[in-house]
């Protein structure tokens, strides 16, 4: 258990734990030449019932704020110390403030130096104190009265203090890794050592994982872990501990505030969406504001959604980690003073749409939500469906987390995507009563093009839950498919008298002519007409969704655009980067130069192809459409 001290400058801290752990906390030559904290202290006490508990000393000074609250980043609890003499002071009550802002309702209020107080003093500070902390996080804490030099209440307080560790909720050790660096030094022979509290999930030595700061870029290997100075294998959720690290390590970083993470699950953002509670008397400015969570303090700006429910967007000026539930304190950098604190309700913060009725209305649904599971039931009420990458790292839920959420819920899940039951029934029905529509007010349409059914139906979602919707529609016999043409399966369409007699011909010329059909002129003779007449009966083919445009002068059958996309899928399948030239399209399909230029161009318009550095890749829609050989 990690117990956090708090309370006004020279006020008995440290004194108070060198009287519990036998260890003096100040460490430095300035803090020992003042006689004040002026960075964190840590010492241990092993108490048989309660095990081990870790005290974090943190300064009481005005001036060491961010200090302190680096120190209150990873405790469970705190101790809340205030001089009999003089009650309590300015920092007493914004380190108060800021216990309740970060959500530490766990703790014990130490009235110390009871020796230099008299009665009447001691009485002002107990009715002072109790005052204090009536509305807030602290309310109903015990009181001890102590002097830590005679030994006066230490008994009892620790008698408190083992039965706060007894009934200490556990933190879970599942979801990946995260560790809140609050120092770093060098040890000779070992190297790079850094101290912190494992906030997720654990660490194990002799399992070999990758790990990445959140600030940087290069990968680190953890040699070996230390709890109390002594050696451990493991390190959990909870614990503090001291991490000997090798790899990408230089004198920027690892630093205080930095998050130690596993390299598939580095987030971090500019924009956190979050709850804030305002502090009394307190407003927010529209200038730049220090943002604290955890041990990272980085500048941004405030920006209020909804003010009456404390929604806000913080953007801050440089990236920063930071998952759902994960604390903030927002406080005036000038002034050196708390402004408001509250919780992260998305560390993915939306930059367009930010204010628009329903996505406040989401953030509004996820200010009470504490749970993976209600979350998402949330998020897929409020969205056609989500990303269960992104999801799960807002979140830190491993792999077998996510696996286990899923099986427990109502949902279909599509590759990364994730959307429910009901809004994969209601998607089906939209696009057949689309296509009802669509065949009732243009009868001679063959169907509707795939793209523009996606759009208008359920525009929504994305285009690879479209297509799987619309493959479930084909294997379940409700739709047909012509190529790239949806229709229903009763659909017949009813082409004018003047072009059913040269649609058959036209049909079967194409077809033949397999990935190089004839151009307008060339149909034209073999039909007898001329070129501007086959040029009209073309483009009113084109309309109905007969034949596809590839070139201005060239038509295609709708299912001939899956084979132009095959030898897209293929040449993917075959390059090492996924990708390919217009050169080796030309090759392989044999059409030719000038005809390759305009396919291709087409493929990019029709959604299956992009271009990017001289080179065409698939769309993530037509990778997963693949099939066996194929990207």
């Amino acid at each position: 258990m990690i117990i956090a001290t708090a309370g006004h400058v020279d006020h008995g801290k440290t004194t108070l734990i060198k009287a519990l752990t036998g260890k003096d906390t100040d460490q430095l030559a300035e803090e020992k030449r003042r006689g004040l904290t002026i960075d964190l202290g840590f010492a241990w006490l092993h108490d048989k019932q309660a095990g081990a508990l870790c005290f974090v000393d943190v300064p009481g000074h005005v001036k060491f704020i961010r200090t302190m609250l680096a120190g209150l980043a990873g405790a469970h609890a705190a101790l809340l110390v205030v001089a009999a003499d003089e009650g309590p002071m300015p920092q007493t009550r914004e380190h108060l403030a800021l216990l309740d802002l970060l959500a530490i309702d766990r703790g014990i209020i130490v009235i110390s130096a009871a020796d230099r107080a008299s009665p009447q003093q001691l009485d002002d500070c107990l009715g002072a104190i109790r005052s204090l902390i009536t509305d807030s996080s602290l309310a109903g804490s015990p009181v001890v009265v102590t002097d830590a030099v005679s030994g006066l209440g230490m008994g009892e307080l620790q008698t408190c203090i083992r039965e706060l560790a007894l009934t200490n909720p556990a933190r879970a050790t599942e979801g990946s890794p995260r560790f809140l660096i609050d120092r770093r030094f060098t040890v000779p022979g070992a190297g790079c050592v850094v101290t912190g509290t494992l906030m997720n999930g654990r660490l194990n030595s002799k399992e070999p994982v990758a790990l990445q700061l959140a600030a940087t870029e290069g990968q680190l290997r953890l040699r070996s872990i230390q709890i109390d100075g002594e050696p451990a294998t493991e390190i959990v959720g909870g614990q503090r501990g001291a991490l000997n690290l090798t790899g990408d390590i230089n004198e920027a970083h690892p630093q205080r505030g930095d998050w130690l993470l596993a390299t598939d699950k580095v987030q971090t953002s500019q924009r956190l969406d979050v709850q804030l509670r305002m502090l009394p008397d307190q407003n927010v400015h529209r200038g730049t504001l220090q943002i604290l969570s955890g041990a990272t303090a980085v500048s941004g700006r405030l920006v209020w959604l909804e003010e009456s429910s404390g929604l806000a967007q913080l953007l801050l000026d440089k990236p920063a980690h930071s998952i759902v539930g994960d604390t903030v304190i927002v406080r005036e950098p000038a002034a050196n003073i708390t402004l408001a604190g509250g919780r992260v309700l998305d560390p993915q913060g939306r930059q367009r749409g930010r204010s628009k009725p329903g996505s406040i209305a989401r953030l509004r649904a996820l200010t009470g939500i504490r749970s993976a599971a209600d979350a998402l039931s949330i998020e897929l009420q409020h969205q056609a469906e989500i990303e269960l990458p992104k999801f799960a790292q807002r979140w830190n839920l491993s792999e077998a987390q996510c696996n286990k959420l899923l099986a427990g819920s109502d949902v279909v899940k599509l590759g990364d995507m994730v959307l429910s039951q009901n809004r994969w029934q209601k998607s089906q029905l939209l696009l057949l009563e689309f296509l009802t529509k669509a065949h009732a007010s243009q009868p001679e349409q063959l169907g509707t093009h795939q793209q523009s059914v996606l759009r208008a139906a359920i525009p929504e979602l994305s285009p690879a839950t479209g297509l799987a919707l619309i493959k479930q529609l084909l294997n379940d016999g409700q739709l047909r498919r012509h190529g790239s043409i949806l229709a229903l399966p009763d659909h017949q369409p009813q082409l004018p008298v003047e072009d059913q007699k040269y649609w058959p011909q036209i049909r079967d010329i194409i077809s033949k002519a397999g990935l190089r059909p004839p151009i307008v002129g060339e149909l034209g003779d073999q039909l007898g007409l001329q070129r501007d007449e086959m040029l009209e009966i073309m483009q009113r083919l084109q309309t109905w969704g007969y034949v596809l445009p590839v070139a201005p002068n060239r038509f295609y059958l709708p299912e001939q655009l899956d084979d132009l996309a095959a030898v897209a899928q293929q040449l993917c399948h075959n390059s090492s980067d996924g990708g390919f030239l217009a050169a080796e399209y030309r090759d392989l399909s044999g059409i030719g130069r000038n005809l390759t230029i305009k396919v291709l161009e087409y493929l990019d318009r029709a959604g299956v192809t992009y271009y990017r550095d001289e080179r065409r890749y698939l769309q993530a829609a037509w990778r997963e459409e693949a099939g066996p050989g194929k990207c």
